[in-house]
């Protein structure tokens, strides 16, 4: 870009130069008037050139949303009416209300003391990955046209979808330090995953409120608050990313080990759910706040940001009815214990420099695998709305086709693993395979006439589903190989991983767009292969530590050992039968 720019100049330069000579030097007014006119008119029309060519380059825009500008769209505001700030005041009333009583020693009044591992609480695990993605899914049909609107530009759009997530890593790392896995106190854990989370919301209806009051600012003053935005969104989201480890860690404390990849597919299918119900609510705030009108995408996306909050705030209100003060968790049986029919060695029963190994390739996979789904989320969006002209609304819906699609997967998946029907391995190279597979359908092929958005949908579906899968049993088998008191525990991994995730959140939508913007669907096709190249080899890889394992016999070995444990009474036991 800085090439571009220079270069530009230097044209401009030339072609002043050049003109300063002819009307200084040898060129007449009698004898070469017609020859001044022609150098006079190409010399404007260069400048002409020039000036738009580096206005392009300097505002960063592609051949794809050129053509898009702050005309396109109204500065009609439809501004927060009282009845909503009524609401949110009576919920949080209430939440107080709960927590003073459980102040006084109270059990909340949804959650179990007596057994740990419970449904209701599984299910505020789950609702805890559940809220971030219907979160995107409302606010991604709107970046572009928000972006521009506010002055900015499609890469721009990119900055403000991935910005958040390198605050969430800072507020990983501060957040690792508030709790401890070998010294856990469950009530100071409950009260950093509920403060944190309400502190967070805080900042997100102030970010909501001076969104909506943009509206109406001249274009400087929208320029700068866009990336002061940034600022005040990256502050929130800080906090609200403060007990991610805690709950995290809480969650690998309560469930067996023989049920984290299950619950951990099923984080997969409400992570597709919250996309799947993401494009409705977003249709029905639209309809709602539009009520036929044509309305600001910078009032639009104020409206989406009480969407989000909305979502948030059942987060965190279930989540103090259901935390409990105090757990029991359940005595671990060995890994073996459990394993007599099982199809393979389980990565709890590898050899520790294995299950370290595999720790440290499910954190590599943390960066490769999300950064392919990250850029589908927002490539796809881009790519319906100005390559194919869908609206906002028909965008947001593309993404109940994708998730539907994933979901079927993982759902189906499931069934084989619970019923023993396939191993855990086959399935997970299948999937990472299968997205592979996948991708060469994001390629435009000319040779065979034009693939447009069907064709997209379609590879999505498959990289997105693959992807799902996979990452439902990567997730679990880290948090399996986790082993506590080591330099791989369960917050260690954690921490790692879910920064990994975050990095790659934010890179992808601004690679993603700005590749689409001035690459072309098929440069963004080549990107798409190389993730997906370097994800299933890391699949392999760590599929083939427990293939080994499993060729070791470790698991039929050690359930076998357990058998006879269990069979055979202790010498002490005999002798004692046998004198009586």
């Amino acid at each position: 870009m800085f090439l571009l720019r220079s270069m530009s100049i230097l044209m401009a330069a030339c072609l002043a130069a050049s003109d300063e000579i002819c009307t200084e030097a040898t060129c007449s007014e009698d004898s070469s008037w017609g020859a001044g006119w022609l150098q006079e008119n190409y010399a404007v029309s260069q400048r002409l050139i020039t000036d738009s060519i580096t206005e392009s380059v300097i505002r960063a825009e592609g051949p794809l949303t050129v053509d898009m500008s702050i005309d396109d769209f109204t500065d009609f505001q439809v501004p927060f009416g009282m009845k909503m700030v009524l609401f949110f005041v009576a919920i949080v009333l209430l939440a107080m209300a709960h927590e003073l009583y459980v102040s006084t020693g109270k059990k909340p009044l949804l959650a179990n003391h007596e057994k740990s591992n419970t449904i209701p609480l599984q299910m505020m695990f789950l609702i805890c990955w559940f809220v971030p993605f219907i979160s995107s899914s409302l606010v991604v049909p709107l970046s572009l046209d928000y972006a521009i609107a506010m002055g900015q530009t499609a890469t721009g759009s990119g900055v403000y979808l991935g910005g958040g997530t390198i605050f969430s890593c800072i507020g990983l790392i501060l957040g690792k330090g508030l709790t401890s896995e070998q010294n856990w106190d469950q009530k100071w854990a409950r009260q950093v995953h509920i403060r944190f989370s309400a502190l967070g919301l805080v900042g997100y209806f102030c970010l909501a409120f001076v969104t909506q009051a943009s509206t109406t600012w001249s274009l400087p003053a929208r320029r700068q608050w866009f990336w002061w935005s940034q600022l005040c969104m990256g502050a929130a989201t800080t906090v609200i990313t403060l007990p991610t480890i805690t709950w995290n860690t809480m969650w690998n404390k309560i469930t067996p080990a023989r049920d984290k990849t299950f619950w951990m597919i099923m984080a997969q299918c409400c992570r597709n759910g919250g996309f799947i119900l993401g494009p409705p609510v977003f249709a029905a705030i639209s309809a709602m706040v539009r009520q036929g009108r044509e309305v600001s995408p910078i009032s639009m996306m104020a409206w989406s940001y009480i969407g989000l909050i909305s979502f948030s705030l059942f987060n965190v209100f279930y989540a103090m009815l259901v935390f409990p003060t105090e757990i029991h968790p359940e005595p671990e049986l060995p890994a073996e214990a459990n394993n007599d029919q099982a199809l393979e060695a389980a990565p709890e029963q590898l050899e520790p420099e294995d299950r370290e190994r595999i720790v440290f390739l499910m954190v590599a996979y943390a960066f490769e695998r999300p950064f392919s789904v990250a850029a589908i989320e927002v490539a796809t969006i881009m790519l319906l709305e100005v390559s194919y002209g869908w609206s906002a609304e028909m965008c947001g819906f593309a993404f109940i086709v994708i998730a539907a699609s994933s979901l079927m997967l993982t759902a189906t998946s499931t069934l084989l693993l619970q019923r023993k029907i396939v191993s855990e391995s086959t399935v997970f190279i299948t999937a990472s395979t299968a997205g592979l597979c996948g991708v060469f359908l994001l390629f435009n092929w000319h040779a065979f006439g034009d693939f447009g958005a069907g064709s997209l949908l379609l590879a999505d579906a498959i990289v997105y589903g693959g992807a799902s899968v996979a990452n439902g049993i990567g997730e679990g088998w880290g948090c399996r190989a986790a082993t506590p008191g080591t330099s791989y525990s369960i917050e260690v991994y954690r921490v790692r991983n879910i920064m990994g995730v975050n990095v790659s959140r934010f890179l992808a939508p601004i690679t993603a767009r700005f590749i689409l913007d001035f690459g072309g669907r098929n440069v963004y096709a080549v990107l798409q292969l190389l993730l997906c190249c370097m994800g299933t080899w890391t699949v392999y890889k760590t599929v083939s530590l427990v293939w080994k394992g499993t060729a070791a016999g470790l698991g039929t070995r050690k359930a076998e050992e357990a058998h006879e444990t269990k069979a055979t009474p202790p010498l002490g036991e005999n002798l004692e039968k046998v004198s009586n």
